[in-house]
């Protein structure tokens, strides 16, 4: 079998278009991925290498590259307190650093992110980061401990889900 031309860092099972009245979901007949979830590959989930991380993101399966992340920023969400990781997000940047900053509208939000996650591919993505990366992620980790004990104080018929 011929070498994979594996570059982007992110790879999904389907395309979104919109066509003027909904959104079209196309799912290659054959299993092949999307490139930036736009464009098709010959690439299979099987080809990915073991540094990109599988999970649900962007609404649809998603594989993300933990390779190479030079920055990451979480902000974990204590608004709601009846979702784990629902509400939280991390956002990666593989090259420029992530950095806070307010629009004309005064809305705070940040630059320099190549893509954001939500949801519980968070804590197998940070995982994967310290592993593939040189990219110390203690405090991301600390943070989701943090962020873990709240939820089951908060939840303790969910505590026995734990693991």
């Amino acid at each position: 079998m011929s070498k994979k031309n594996i570059k982007s860092t992110l790879y999904m099972s389907t395309k979104l278009s919109w066509n003027r009245k909904n959104f079209v979901v196309e799912e290659d007949p054959n299993g092949y991925l999307f490139s930036r979830g736009r464009y098709r590959t010959k690439i299979l989930p099987e080809d990915l290498p073991e540094w990109y991380v599988s999970g649900y993101m962007y609404k649809r399966r998603g594989y993300m590259l933990a390779k190479g992340v030079r920055h990451l920023f979480y902000i974990p969400n204590y608004t709601y307190d009846n979702q784990l990781h629902k509400y939280d997000s991390l956002f990666i940047s593989y090259d420029k650093p992530i950095e806070p900053y307010r629009d004309e509208r005064g809305t705070s939000w940040y630059k320099g992110y190549d893509e954001i996650l939500s949801g519980s591919v968070i804590v197998a993505f940070v995982e994967a980061v310290g592993k593939y990366s040189d990219y110390d992620v203690s405090e991301i980790q600390k943070e989701i401990l943090r962020k873990r004990e709240f939820y089951y104080e908060r939840n303790p018929e969910q505590a026995f889900l734990k693991g």
